[in-house]
């Protein structure tokens, strides 16, 4: 696997968010662990696999090579009848340019190759054990890296013997070498001799297959040579460095597969020559018993799959799924391979005609050792790491955070997608929901892929051939910004559009936030610089900012801006600002560069003897200036590895990771009121109704806090109290801190908390509350004939306000009439108006509930809400009728009458008489009578007979006419009953006034 290499130049991902102050922003004491802090932990993931590979196998036990973890060396594992695998030691190095099968098991005897030198480049030793006794043997190789005669290389096991590659010189002094079989307590024997090496391809305790390589010609001959008789016999003679298409050596046979035809010997009788066998595939390349296996391209995923099939063709060829890095033949004739899954842990399967074999015992996992995690990614509150060891293209873990009343918390580390399209080197960041990883291995260019959280590929890939020379400086989760140092010689970026795969250069210094690129340019050859934001969609370009210093690299998150340095090159101040806002602040760039996020500050501070440096947080939202230490950063796991912490930039969390795996999360933010309910106003008359003021806040945090109340800039009142869950809900009675009444009116409120925990300032919360004792009150205002207002049925109502503090008012209605027996009884209280703070309105117009009808008397009334929250009693109420007109059927007339019709009457026309003895009779059910005539320079008189007795007479006389004038009003009674009413004309003043001009008559009821 490739090595670590942290390239996220810009910071690893982290949260920030507001402004606020002018003063410098001050560290914390360096080196300083926080007092106390909300914090969690993910232990040390133990369940990746890390690659196994050397496979050997031997009835049932098999045997492999395995790092446990990235910066460990090989260990042997062995595993019998599927059982808990065995820790058999260090293995020596195997960088040789031939293979060394380190670890091998044949005929129940397990070989381990081994090293007294820690760095040692080969075996010097090798390890015996035979499974049956227990018994062990050591048999020393006289390894010399100089290569000197005498040095000795081990090429593999034979059984309870080894076979090693010895040098020597010859008579006429060259260098030749010889290939030994060495057993316990016996002389080497000579097999092969007079070569330049020997390559073991297979072996077993009764033979090899060996590749012989001999100068000048260098020429290439596959031998097999038996080990009791010493007979050798050659099988292939390539013509290259490529072996055959396969080889086959299983406990009966020898040979070589080309195309479908395998020419192979029988052990027993090497010399009797060779037969041919047709395979039912030209594609193998392993061969044993009973199976054939061989890889095939695919197109659709871009890796390699393994197909296996019986070696008779009794079972079609069929992909194995996964990814098979090791396969082998064992000395019983059977094949075995190391198979990793998306589903299951890696383990190493026995195949059986090209199957997975699922008897007991021929499946073995693969010992899980500590993951290796590269750089720790945060962003939105959700913590990313990417195993590379327990799948052989990787795994991208997720861990969601959370902060609450009862501390810190995170989710088990779930599997978010397996990296496709090559090993993952490190997670670069996580924004926007999704992550940039680079990817690539030593056999294809690297590249920058980004995926979105279900494990799908966004966009195109960057591509380089060299990432080394690559750095990504900001991501948002579409775009990153890219070192090349290849192209970018003068120090510009480069800004690279996953979703189009489009490439434009960009001034140095940018940064991206909000689909938005900005960038600083000098404002001509003055000494002031702009801070531009241009939109990345619509390519509009404004000014965020001013400052009269040479910007640093630019940090922004939302409205604010982050200088990583303002002033000359060698500045170690930055500035804090805020787009639109001359308000600023110094921030120290001295030990490390600062990191900008969405709610938080992050700052560095070192040790009084620079061997630590701290990591210090400050809120952007709360009321506190100060900084609060976070964590010492760790070390690097090695010099190639990444950075093992990180920062949230859209949400307040760090993380960092110990030497043993485990992951620490840190809360670094401040409370937050989750929800609120703070009533507009109270009254504290003693009525049982909001006679206390009781606001609610319900915060995420415990926290201690203090509500301060205000009239104008005098204290009036000041609560306390610490809630461990989060709630806060003081109570106010109206009374000062001396315990007397407090006046009615607005007061200001203030509520600030600070988190129990961590000592961090809230944001401070204000408002108003009006305090009230005396209930809101209203009167109404109508006509009492609506004719006296307008010549249709349209009610002019008003209303206003008694009391101090109204707000607004409700308008309510009510209308008698009559039954199905005749009955006349008044409605309930109908809503017209709700929380108005309008004053009048016309009953009959738009938004009128009803059209009003002749003959019928309506009543409103008015109540009123006032800024204490409180709601008054129904008012009295307004009494309005509507008359009915001179030409209703219910109006009978005797004598000389006539209709005019008068643009100014009620309805548009009146009923004239100016003859003595005529009269106007009709039935009056109600308790008040109203007469509604035009008063004009001719105007006669009439009287008003009720039941046969004069009531009254009217003189309707008046020097300049008016009309719709309410001519008589009399009482009928205190209930509703039926009266005969008749109006009679009587003889004039003169005989110029002796007209009468009736318009409408009103029966209140």
């Amino acid at each position: 696997m490739p090595p670590f290499r942290r390239r996220f130049l810009a910071v690893p991902a982290a949260a920030l968010t507001a402004l606020a102050v002018t003063q410098a922003v001050t560290a914390g004491p360096a080196g300083a662990a926080a007092a106390a802090d909300v914090s969690t932990t993910l232990a040390a993931r133990t369940t990746s696999v890390p690659a196994a590979g050397d496979i050997s196998g031997s009835g049932q036990a098999v045997v492999w090579r395995q790092k446990t973890s990235a910066d460990t060396r090989a260990h042997g594992w062995l595993a019998v009848s599927g059982g808990t695998p065995q820790d058999l030691g260090r293995l020596a190095d195997t960088d040789e340019t031939v293979t060394v099968h380190a670890v091998s098991v044949q005929d129940g005897v397990v070989a381990a190759a081994t090293s007294t030198d820690p760095n040692g480049a080969l075996a010097d030793h090798v390890t015996l054990r035979d499974l049956d006794s227990g018994a062990e043997d050591v048999l020393p190789v006289a390894y010399d890296s100089s290569g000197a005669a005498g040095d000795e290389r081990y090429r593999a096991q034979a059984g309870d013997g080894i076979l090693v590659q010895q040098s020597y010189q010859d008579d006429t002094s060259a260098y030749l070498v010889r290939l030994l079989l060495r057993t316990p307590g016996g002389e080497d024997r000579t097999l092969l001799s007079g070569d330049e090496q020997y390559e073991v391809l297979a072996s077993d305790a009764h033979g090899a297959l060996v590749l012989r390589r001999t100068a000048p010609s260098w020429d290439h001959r596959i031998v097999y040579v038996d080990f009791a008789t010493g007979a050798t016999v050659t099988v292939a003679e390539p013509a290259t460095d490529e072996l055959p298409q396969g080889l086959e050596f299983t406990p009966g046979h020898v040979g070589v597969v080309d195309g479908a035809t395998l020419t192979e010997w029988q052990r027993s009788a090497p010399g009797d020559g060779p037969s041919e066998v047709t395979l039912p595939s030209a594609d193998a390349r392993w061969i044993s018993d009973d199976t054939l296996a061989w890889y095939r391209w695919s197109a659709a995923d871009g890796a390699a799959e393994l197909f296996a099939m019986a070696r008779d063709g009794s079972t079609p060829a069929t992909d194995l799924g996964g990814t098979a890095t090791d396969l082998s033949v064992g000395d019983d004739g059977r094949m075995r391979l190391t198979l990793y899954r998306d589903d299951v842990d890696a383990a190493i399967q026995t195949l059986a005609d090209g199957r997975i074999s699922t008897a007991a015992g021929d499946a073995t996992t693969i010992p899980a050792g500590p993951a290796r995690l590269d750089a720790l990614a945060l962003s939105g509150g959700a913590l990313y790491t990417a195993d590379d060891s327990s799948r052989r293209q990787g795994v991208l873990l997720r861990s969601n955070l959370s902060a609450g009343p009862a501390g810190a918390s995170a989710s088990t580390p779930s599997r978010v997608l397996a990296y496709t399209g090559g090993l993952v080197h490190q997670t670069l960041a996580a924004a926007g929901g999704r992550v940039l990883v680079e990817q690539g291995s030593a056999y294809e260019p690297g590249h920058f892929q980004v995926y979105d959280e279900d494990g799908t590929p966004f966009g195109t890939p960057l591509n380089y051939s060299d990432v080394s020379v690559v750095s990504v400086v900001d991501f948002d989760g579409e775009r990153a910004l890219v070192s090349d140092k290849t192209t970018a010689s003068d120090g510009t970026l480069l800004l690279y559009t996953f979703e189009g795969g489009h490439t434009q250069r960009v001034p140095s210094g940018s940064a991206l936030s909000g689909g938005a690129l900005y960038s600083s340019v000098r404002n001509g050859t003055t000494s002031t610089w702009s801070i531009r934001r241009t939109d990345l969609t619509t390519g509009t370009v404004t000014t965020a900012a001013t400052v009269n210093c040479l910007p640093g690299g630019l940090q922004v998150r939302g409205s604010r801006i982050l200088l990583t340095t303002c002033g000359t090159a060698a500045s170690t101040t930055g500035l804090l600002l805020q787009a639109g806002s001359s308000v600023t602040a110094s921030v120290d760039s001295s030990v490390r560069t600062p990191i900008l996020g969405t709610d938080v500050l992050y700052t560095f501070t070192k040790s009084s003897d620079s061997t630590a440096v701290t990591l210090n947080a400050r809120s952007l939202t709360g009321t506190s200036t100060g900084t609060q230490p976070l964590f010492t950063l760790p070390d690097k796991a090695d010099t190639g590895a990444a950075d093992r912490w990180a920062v949230d930039r859209d949400a307040p969390w760090a993380a960092w990771m110990d030497d043993t795996g485990v992951t620490h999360v840190v809360w670094a933010g401040v409370p937050a009121a989750a929800s609120s309910a703070a009533p507009a106003g109270f009254s504290p008359n003693g009525d049982g109704k909001t006679d206390t003021w009781a606001p609610t806040w319900t915060y995420d945090r415990p926290v201690s806090w203090t509500l301060t109340l205000k009239s104008g800039t005098t204290q009036v009142r000041s609560l306390t109290g610490t809630s461990t869950a989060g709630k806060v809900a003081p109570v106010w009675n109206g009374t000062t801190r001396t315990g007397s009444a407090a006046a009615e009116g607005a007061y200001t409120w203030t509520l600030t908390a600070r988190d129990t925990v961590t000592g961090r300032a809230a944001a401070d919360i204000t408002g108003k509350v009006t305090l009230r004792r005396t209930v809101p009150a209203a009167t109404v205002t109508s006509p009492a004939v609506a004719s006296s207002a307008a010549t249709t049925a349209s009610v002019p109502v008003g209303w206003s306000a008694r009391t101090a503090g109204v707000k607004s008012y409700d308008i309510g209605w009510r209308v008698a009439t009559r039954d199905s027996a005749g009955v006349w009884r008044l409605g309930s209280l109908q809503t017209w108006r709700t929380a108005t703070t309008a004053t009048s309105a016309v009953f009959g117009k738009a938004g009128s509930p009803v059209k009003p009808v002749a003959g019928l008397t309506y009543r409103f009334y008015v109540r009123a809400h006032d800024d204490a929250g409180q709601t008054g009693p129904w008012s009295k109420a307004a009494t309005t009728g509507v008359p009915v007109d001179d030409r209703a059927t219910a109006l009978r007339y005797t004598g000389a009458w006539k209709s005019v019709a008068a643009t100014s009457a009620w309805s548009g026309t009146e009923r004239v008489s100016a003859t003595k003895g005529a009269y106007v009779s009709f039935t009056a059910d109600g308790t008040q009578l109203r007469v509604v005539a035009a008063r004009k320079s001719n105007g006669g008189r009439f009287a008003v007979v009720v039941d046969g007795r004069t009531v009254g007479t009217v003189n309707t006389y008046a020097a300049r006419t008016a009309y719709r004038q309410v001519v008589f009003t009399g009482t009928l009674g205190t209930t509703i009953k039926t009266h005969k009413v008749q109006l009679r004309i009587l003889s004039g003043s003169t005989s110029a006034r002796s007209t009468v001009t009736l318009d409408a008559v009103m029966v209140t009821r």
